[in-house]
């Protein structure tokens, strides 16, 4: 490892996307990581572990047993974690930079509120974390749309968001008229463009 002298610290970037999934989307975005990346496993944050000792994380088989936030995490690259003290999001956890975050979003009635993917790079960091933060996000990526956009009110104009990722199952149920879409700013809901404007969209 490079020497950098007593006062260096090492560069580190906060990288986030906000996500709106139904269980549906979720399971096939936990089914297509572990097809990418087999080593990897999911974690509830909040189950106890002891720190730093030979007992592993307890594992769980699907996102759904987890209510509400989850840890992306393989073990051949981090055999243990520092015992859970939940801060939010990855920058403030004491497994930045060794987990990806998963935030879950929340359906309850007819409004499906944003979760969070969340996680820290470090500029020195083992190469095989980048690979596997980079594997997780890929398949983020191609398992929602970017293709939504806020209503400004008394215009009737609509602004695209683009920083919102939406799962596909998501998007079909508030295309449907059966799911509205909050963000992380409470005063703001999320839509599907009008038809106008989705003509011709790439989702």
């Amino acid at each position: 490892m490079r020497s950098y002298g007593r006062f260096y610290k090492p560069k580190r970037s906060d990288r986030l996307a906000p996500v709106l999934l139904l269980p549906e989307d979720e399971t096939a975005i936990l089914s297509a990581i572990v097809a990418a990346w087999p080593s990897a496993q999911l974690i509830d944050a909040h189950a106890p572990w002891r720190a730093q000792t030979t007992n592993r994380p307890p594992v769980c088989s699907s996102v759904l047993e987890v209510e509400r936030t989850a840890f992306l995490w393989d073990p051949e690259i981090h055999p243990r974690l520092p015992a859970p003290r939940f801060t939010g999001y990855a920058a403030r956890s004491p497994q930045a930079g060794r987990v990806v975050v998963w935030k879950r979003s929340l359906r309850a009635d007819g409004v499906l509120a944003s979760g969070l993917i969340s996680v820290v790079v470090w500029d020195d960091m083992d190469p095989r974390m980048v690979a596997f933060i980079s594997a997780v996000w890929r398949e983020f990526v191609a398992h929602t749309s970017n293709y939504l956009v806020r209503w400004l009110e008394g215009t009737g104009q609509e602004q695209v968001s683009p920083g919102y990722r939406v799962g596909h199952h998501a998007l079909a149920a508030a295309r449907d008229g059966g799911l509205c879409l909050n963000s992380i700013d409470p005063k703001w809901r999320l839509y599907p463009p009008s038809q106008d404007k989705a003509r011709g969209a790439v989702l």
